[in-house]
């Protein structure tokens, strides 16, 4: 395993594996869990062939480009800045999530009122994502091991609690109900673009996005495993909150500041980018929008779980589906020979994404009305 190849893995893995995974027990006991991971399992197989169809999109492209640049080449421009907005709109809903996590945790610690909490976070990271480019990048690799690690010792610490018989709650009528959360905590789609770069092409391009996905689902289904089958409808809607014992409590604020912060950094210099170099707007006011609608949001105190599910059933996935569409347009315009990179399993897997994408759209607009 070369060097590029384990830097696109770690940038692919890093980005997909996040502070959706703190809801997941929480989303798939209300379905069952058998059925949850079922849904895992197919909305896993679904996000491989979304990101696949990124690859296939972005493989035209000699320069590197962001989504909305390289959708709009096939829907027209007209659609890209209807992209742009709900691309802004999910890391929005991210941050939001992610924010009250992180505040949530330090109330916990330091019995801070929530409001300050919230101030303090906006605070100390608005000069780190003013300047610190270079510093979140170098430490995207070892981040990542740090995270799955915490997660898998975190699961494991509580084996001995689980009882089998919280494992077999069945609940079929809400059987789509952890789409949005389970949709939110695999997406990986957006990174594609700087993986290509860092493959320096799309040789290896399949095997990154279907070993970064494996890696995550595993680990996805040890921690749903664990803390349901310990707490069953007990589970809290962020995980690691719904144990009181010393040790259980800082294992799992560390856990969670760890899953929480780095995204939450890595997702505010995304957005001021998109700011400054998709809406021409200076990079001081860039950074500060970044961070203060997330922050002003974030005082009302929503709840973790449900802005997760807004934002990976709604936003999410209206983007997947424009992103297929415009495979679909690409397809149509392209013999399969001029297609560099091809996804396998021609329109048949295509519109059976964009089915389950849909279903899972209307469901989540539906329980949400």
């Amino acid at each position: 395993m070369n060097l590029k190849y384990l830097a696109a893995l770690s940038t692919t893995v890093g980005t997909i594996f996040g502070g959706g995974i703190l809801a997941l027990p929480y989303a798939v006991e209300k379905s069952g869990f058998f059925e949850g991971i079922g849904l895992l399992a197919l909305l896993g197989f679904a996000s491989i062939l979304i990101t696949m169809y990124t690859g296939e999109l972005s493989s035209h492209f000699k320069k590197m480009h962001q989504l909305p640049i390289i959708i709009s080449k096939y829907t027209g421009k007209r659609l890209k800045l209807l992209i742009l907005i709900f691309q802004v709109l999910t890391i929005y809903g991210a941050q939001i999530a992610y924010l009250t996590g992180i505040a949530l945790v330090l109330v916990f610690l330091f019995g801070l009122p929530y409001s300050v909490a919230v101030l303090i976070v906006f605070v100390l990271t608005l000069p780190l994502i003013y300047k610190g480019y270079a510093l979140v990048e170098s430490a995207e690799t070892p981040l990542m091991f740090i995270k799955i690690a915490l997660v898998i010792i975190a699961a494991l610490s509580i084996f001995s609690f689980i009882n089998v018989t919280h494992l077999y709650h069945s609940n079929l009528q809400n059987l789509f109900g952890p789409f949005g959360i389970i949709l939110f905590s695999l997406t990986g789609y957006t990174v594609i673009p700087e993986v290509k770069e860092e493959l320096g092409g799309i040789k290896h391009l399949t095997s990154v996005i279907v070993i970064s996905y494996l890696i995550c689902i595993i680990v996805y289904a040890l921690f749903a495993f664990a803390f349901i089958g310990a707490f069953g409808s007990g589970v809290a809607s962020v995980a690691t909150s719904g144990v009181h014992s010393f040790y259980y409590e800082i294992l799992f604020s560390v856990t969670t500041l760890f899953l929480l912060l780095t995204p939450y950094v890595a997702l505010g210099l995304v957005l001021s980018d998109s700011f400054f170099f998709d809406f021409k707007i200076s990079r001081k006011l860039s950074v500060f929008l970044a961070l203060a609608i997330p922050f002003v949001v974030a005082l009302f105190d929503f709840n973790f779980e449900k802005i997760l599910d807004v934002t990976g059933g709604i936003f999410i996935s209206i983007l997947a589906i424009i992103l297929l569409f415009a495979v679909y347009i690409e397809r149509s315009r392209r013999t399969v020979a001029k297609i560099k990179y091809l996804v396998p399993g021609g329109n048949v897997t295509l519109f059976f994404t964009m089915a389950v994408m849909l279903m899972g759209l209307v469901y989540t607009a539906y329980t949400i009305i």
